[in-house]
């Protein structure tokens, strides 16, 4: 469900430098525990079935003593886990058994892979290959063998795209549920060393607690991804390094039909494109695209959008999230599928114009590690579209970033693009410097050099950044120049000075159904650059609160103060003309855990919008009818009435899924938007085929509204393959 504008920015808290002023320590932090891992020959691999009799199995070294991260930090698991560890010349396998004193209450929903199998009981598995403490691989599994894989690259900054081949296999028993992975050495990157000592934590987590347990507990607000928490892996005798060489081609046929009002018209769709993955060594990995897949089988979900400034759409591609982390830069506060306030690299930007897909003739990218540094190499050349009044462009990017020890680092980025003779190059510095295991000193420097304008401008950030479970804030100051636009960046607002700050404070009642409650403060102001005064504030007070049944409730008020320099065009019907406005609002959300059966997520607010009012509200219902057949329906409402104009938007959506088995499902996905007068229909089967490759059938079915006019209306019926080879 969206939320209400404005609320991601305040999900990180607050605290280490208050807890000196206040006298509150944090929990102290223990080193994790080690494990060891037995290395066994390729003929006495055991089979992957999720039944853990193999003999191997039998001799390898278990570790049981998992203790609680929530709700009650360093107590023994109410529910015991036990994990095992062996290798052998290709592989790493693990085994983890999840012994349940109520296996009927066993929560497993999520049948089709990467699905997300987390929000059913599950358990998770992070390496940490290069002992960083930053970046890790993370592997998810739930009771029904649902899996999902992903890349972590700091605390709670996951990647969920990056798709790999590997096995899981899980059993649920008379005591339990029990889960059986192989994961290939060929597809993790690690050091040239033969014997190794890695990162590793692992978690599991029963739903119907709410009880989160670990090898190496983290204490809140930490989870798996908080990698300095991990325990280690020892055993590691790694002999020579597998070839990891995949050539991945795809081609898609299809019949697309378009009447813009002036009768229809039918064309054939044919695409065919190639993409190559090789391990160069074991640190540095190349792909390579010819004609880049543009992921057609998936639409976007549709946005309104009730500010002044851009919208933010996440990357689909699975040529540009391969390693996408890498690419990370800064602390615009978007990572994965989370907006940022600015970024230098957003690759939403190399093949899309103004919603219109452009053909990438071939790209580039090597990422990897050299000693202690991250490395991030990228170089592709889009084609020429006349018809969008588009030249050929070279866009090239390169990412460094240099471990200091602790989770620190320093790092640069340098991206360019040359069109025509002219160029855009962007340069940037950005760290992170650790002052203690819970505050941390944030930085970064964004410089644009545009020939077409024949300027530069700049982008500055500083923060201070603390998060422990009682307290936490975070304290910053951004400033970027009128005009900043990266060429290959997203910039959600320019042109101003900011500052701003949160301060949290969380309790745990352990009483009256409520495990956490956290109150928030937060304010910012931004001065224009270009008139040289405040152009807007907002002042909030927020209340988290998590129930012991994993449902939440959020409810909060906020005071904002806009100043227009220029007439804010909402809709056709509504524009604001330029003045200074002061408004208040409030709202409230609950949401329902994910887990069960059925369940909502309910969002309400009211207030003042500039020199009107505003009702917003959003809803959710899901059912899961069998692990094979599940619905959802969403709604959203937005009213703002002025005395001189008003607009009345509705989005809504339904969706309908079934799942045959892990490998193949059939969905359905309807959405309409009154703000933009658009509806969209996606029909999808997909069939997941061996190496984890891809058949899909999709059905799109688009209208665009027009005052005056007939509906403009696109149909497309597509057959798409993509298929990995392992050479």
């Amino acid at each position: 469900m969206a939320r209400f504008s404005g609320r991601g920015r305040w999900r990180r808290g607050a605290g280490s430098a208050l807890l000196a002023v206040l006298g509150v320590a944090g929990p102290a932090v223990a080193g994790g525990p080690a494990v060891e891992c037995t290395r066994i020959a390729v003929d006495q691999a055991p089979q992957i079935d999720g039944e853990l009799d193999d003999p191997a199995w039998q001799a390898a070294r278990w570790f049981s003593d998992f203790r609680q991260s929530v709700p009650d930090f360093g107590e023994p698991a109410r529910e015991a886990t036990h994990v095992a560890f062996l290798l052998d010349e290709h592989n790493l396998f693990v085994a983890v058994r999840c012994d349940d004193s109520r296996p009927e209450l066993i929560r497993a929903n999520k049948l089709r892979h990467r699905d997300d199998p987390d929000t059913d009981d599950h358990i998770q598995l992070v390496l940490d290959t290069y002992r960083d403490q930053i970046r890790g691989t993370v592997f998810v599994v739930n009771p029904l063998g649902a899996k999902e894989e992903g890349l972590v690259n700091g605390y709670e900054k996951y990647t969920w795209n990056w798709n790999e081949v590997w096995e899981a296999r899980t059993r649920i028993t008379d005591t339990g549920w029990q889960a059986e992975l192989r994961i290939p050495l060929r597809l993790l990157h690690y050091g040239s060393a033969p014997e190794q000592v890695w990162g590793v934590n692992v978690t599991r987590v029963v739903r119907r607690l709410q009880e989160e347990s670990y090898l190496a507990p983290p204490p809140p607000p930490y989870d798996i991804s908080s990698l300095n928490f991990a325990g280690e892996l020892r055993g590691l005798e790694l002999g020579t390094r597998q070839r990891n060489l995949q050539l991945i081609p795809y081609g898609l046929a299809g019949v697309l039909r378009e009447d813009a009002g002036d009768g229809e018209t039918t064309d054939s769709v044919t695409e065919a494109g190639l993409d190559l993955k090789y391990s160069l060594t074991s640190d540095l990995a190349l792909n390579a695209t010819v004609n880049t897949d543009f992921s057609q089988v998936e639409a976007d979900d549709l946005q309104v959008n009730l500010t002044r400034f851009s919208l933010f759409y996440p990357e689909k591609r699975e040529f540009f999230l391969e390693n996408a982390e890498l690419f990370s830069f800064g602390h615009g506060g978007g990572f994965g599928d989370h907006p940022p306030e600015v970024t230098p690299f957003f690759s939403r930007r190399i093949g899309i114009f103004q919603g219109e897909t452009v053909p990438i003739d071939g790209g580039l990218r090597l990422t990897g590690k050299v000693g202690r540094s991250d490395l991030g190499l990228l170089s592709v050349r889009t084609g020429g579209v006349d018809d969008l009044g588009l030249d050929p462009v070279w866009y090239n990017v390169a990412r460094l970033r240099t471990d200091l020890g602790g989770r620190s680092y320093v790092g640069g980025i340098l991206t360019d693009a040359r069109i025509d003779g002219e160029r855009s190059t962007t340069y940037g510095l950005d760290g992170t410097w650790y002052l203690s295991q819970d505050l941390s000193f944030l930085a970064d420097v964004m410089r644009v050099e545009d020939s077409r304008i024949g300027d530069s401008t700049s982008a500055v950030y500083a923060g201070l950044d603390l998060t422990t479970d009682p307290w936490g804030f975070l304290f910053s100051y951004r400033e970027i120049d009128e005009g900043f636009a990266p060429a290959v960046g997203f910039v959600r607002r320019e042109g101003f000075r900011s500052g701003s700050g949160s301060l949290r404070r969380s309790v745990r009642p352990g009483r009256w159904g409520v495990r956490r409650v956290s109150l928030r403060v937060f304010g910012d102001a931004y001065e224009s650059l270009a008139y040289g005064v405040t152009e807007s504030t907002a002042a909030s007070l927020m209340s988290e609160v998590e129930l012991e049944n994993g449902d939440s409730i959020d409810l909060g008020v906020r005071r904002s103060f806009e100043r227009l320099f220029e007439p804010f065009e909402l809709d056709d019907d509504l524009i604001f003309a330029p003045g200074d406005y002061s408004f208040s609002e409030w709202w409230v959300e609950y949401e329902s855990d994910e887990s069960r059966r059925w369940g909502f997520e309910l969002g309400l607010g009211a207030g003042g919008f500039f020199d009107g009012d505003t009702k917003q509200g959003e809803a959710e219902l899901w059912f899961v009818f069998s692990r094979h057949l599940r619905a959802a329906g969403s709604y959203e409402l937005y009213d703002v009435a002025t005395d001189h104009g008003a607009v009345d938007w509705r989005l809504w959506g339904l969706r309908l899924e079934y799942i045959v088995s892990s490998n193949l499902s059939a969905s359905g996905f309807l959405q309409h938007d009154s703000s933009s007068a658009s509806t969209i229909l996606n029909l999808r089967l997909r069939w997941i085929l061996h190496n984890d490759s891809d058949l899909y059938l999709v059905y799109n079915d688009s209208e665009l509204e027009r005052e005056g006019a007939a509906p403009a209306r696109g149909r497309e019926l597509a057959l798409k393959l993509s298929y990995r080879f392992f050479l």
